[in-house]
């Protein structure tokens, strides 16, 4: 044998050894990730019995979006898998392909005048693609809070209700919040992700009275929970008036909250304050849930 074939056989053997070492720790992070139940026999499907398990797996988290909401009615094992948490993590690392272009949600009104439609909006093209009918939905009453959608969500507003909803425009799917606190004040609303808990939060900042122990307070709302809830922390008192400033000026320019790296930037107005502020936003940490500035 001449030096390039052994040089090509130590090659191959270097691949076909980390190849085993990739699809072996991959069997171990799939172990870890999704443990086995010995109390409660899962339901296999037809396909786990023709792969091995780990195999499976990466066929999966190598499927786009699309793909995995088609599948889940396949078998009782898939729509469990691709509904944890765990896989979706594992699938947002595992994907390799850039992200589409972001896409803005329109709402329109219909030829009904208690209903409007609501489309998605591709920057790179010139197409608008009807997604679903708001129902209950009044001509001009409904706008889009957070035009940019955050982790694929986007927060709707309704002011003849009043409500806000939480549209996911890949699913078609709309959840409307429950009733909110101190209604009738001047209050802004900012939708966010949470990346320890993987859930979204809407969180508002209402303007209270002069009499009102607290100046300004902070509502949560989270997945499937029934009411809206107060902060974890209230706004320092140190804040209280940029907090003050920021409501307002959300309120009188229509300026929502931005949620960059893990937080919600309220703008701060330097008119709304009587001395100049030291701070131009007011920072909402989602997964902490405390205040700062910059």
């Amino acid at each position: 044998m001449d030096a390039a074939g052994a040089g090509g056989d130590m090659m191959g053997s270097r691949k076909r050894k980390s190849a085993m070492q990739y699809c072996g720790d991959t069997a171990k992070m799939a172990v870890q990730v999704f443990p086995s139940n010995k109390r409660k026999k899962p339901a296999v499907s037809v396909c786990t019995l023709l792969l091995p398990h780990d195999m499976m797996l990466e066929v999966l988290l190598r499927l786009p979006v699309k793909s995995i909401l088609r599948f889940r009615p396949v078998c009782r094992s898939w729509a469990a898998l691709f509904s944890s948490k765990d896989f979706c993590s594992l699938h947002m690392m595992t994907s390799k392909v850039l992200p589409p272009a972001p896409k803005l949600l329109v709402v329109s009104p219909t030829s009904r005048s208690d209903s409007s439609a609501v489309y998605s909006y591709s920057l790179s093209g010139h197409r608008d693609d009807f997604l679903f009918t708001f129902d209950s939905a009044f001509h001009d009453s409904v706008e889009v809070v957070t035009p940019s959608p955050c982790y694929g969500l986007t927060l709707l507003f309704d002011a003849a209700v009043p409500a806000y909803y939480v549209c996911n425009a890949a699913t078609r799917a709309i959840t409307r919040l429950p009733p909110y606190r101190y209604p009738g004040r001047s209050y802004t609303a900012g939708l966010g992700f949470d990346d320890q808990t993987r859930e979204f939060k809407v969180v508002r900042l209402i303007n209270g009275y002069n009499h009102e122990k607290e100046a300004v307070m902070c509502d949560v709302y989270t997945p499937g929970a029934d009411c809206w809830r107060p902060a974890a922390r209230e706004v320092p008192f140190g804040l209280l008036q940029f907090a003050i400033s920021a409501v307002d000026h959300a309120v009188l320019n229509r300026i929502p909250p931005v949620f960059a790296n893990g937080f919600l930037h309220w703008l701060i107005c330097p008119s709304f304050v009587i001395r100049r502020p030291r701070a131009a936003i007011i920072l909402f940490s989602v997964a902490e849930e405390t205040f700062g500035s910059i």
